[in-house]
């Protein structure tokens, strides 16, 4: 309850920046929730709501406390809904090549995770797609998670420290908007599914 009244005393700041990561969850699904499409830019490892229990361990991410955890128990819960019950609400995942290639985690338990994602994106409304490293070097452009509703892209979370910075300026929200258009240009092959 803390939380959501700090959170709510905030709401006139165009920008919000969580330096703690405590209300990181809270914000994500509240903006979650106003978008009709989340689209979200990870260059160099499987995006958190993707990572199987395996795969977090491996890269040395704590955020997990269930090792029994299937990247499909990850998943934003609307994705999991009907496209009737939800309209046509979508996660776009972009990952750089480096997510793909063994260098943080051995061979069998990245196998396994490409896998698992596979398998997750044919049964969910979720797109899961690799941008080369030759049109996006790793360190070019930061993760980011775009928000965007019937009428645009209107918010991104970018990751900072352990917490996160929430931009509605709509002059930084246009130029990731701009980014996510560009970083599609890069795709390699079909997306998953």
């Amino acid at each position: 309850m803390k939380q959501l009244v700090d959170v709510a005393s905030r709401v006139d700041e165009p920008d919000f920046f969580d330096p703690t990561g405590h209300n990181d969850r809270l914000l994500r699904s509240g903006f979650e929730r106003l978008s009709r499409k989340i689209f979200e830019w990870s260059p160099t490892l499987f995006p958190k709501v993707l990572r199987s229990a395996e795969y977090s361990s491996a890269v040395q991410v704590p955020e997990l406390a269930h090792t029994d955890t299937s990247a499909n128990d990850l998943v934003p819960a609307s994705a999991r809904i009907c496209p009737e019950e939800r309209g046509q609400q979508l996660y776009v995942f972009l990952l750089g090549e480096a997510a793909t290639r063994p260098d943080a985690c051995t061979p069998s338990v990245l196998y396994d995770q490409i896998e698992e994602v596979a398998t997750v994106s044919k049964l969910l409304r979720i797109s899961v797609s690799l941008v080369s490293a030759s049109f996006c070097p790793p360190g070019l452009i930061e993760p980011f998670t775009l928000y965007e509703d019937d009428h645009g892209p209107f918010a991104v979370a970018i990751p900072h420290h352990g917490g996160a910075a929430f931009l509605t300026n709509q002059v930084s929200v246009k130029q990731y908007a701009k980014t996510a258009k560009w970083l599609r240009g890069g795709i390699v092959g079909d997306p998953w599914p």
